[in-house]
């Protein structure tokens, strides 16, 4: 069995990655420190799709399987924790709930 991830999950993985490192690093401890809720960076990986990672694109995902989004919170939660979860909290808290038990 091949475990190595493709192409796309390369680009996924290394996207996250530069994302954490960019936009979470920086700001780690002042949002530790100050117990705030990194609305920026959320949004922002809003608009990368992780939010959304699981979900198909007619809803407004990224129509990604779980793998990639194993691949992203585990890039998230090398830099900060708190956000890795953050992301991982709406995709399969929040919104998973909504998409598998909501109708049209």
């Amino acid at each position: 069995m091949d475990f190595s991830l493709t192409d796309e999950q390369r680009a996924i993985q290394e996207t996250a990655r530069d994302f954490a490192r960019r936009e979470v690093d920086p700001i780690v401890e002042e949002i530790d420190e100050s117990q705030k809720f990194p609305k920026d960076v959320m949004k922002k990986a809003g608009e990368l799709g992780f939010l959304g990672i699981i979900f198909p694109e007619e809803y407004g995902g990224a129509g990604l399987g779980y793998v990639e989004y194993v691949i992203v919170i585990t890039e998230l939660s090398k830099v900060d924790p708190s956000v890795g979860i953050s992301v991982a909290a709406h995709n399969s808290l929040g919104t998973n709930d909504i998409y598998k038990f909501v109708s049209e």
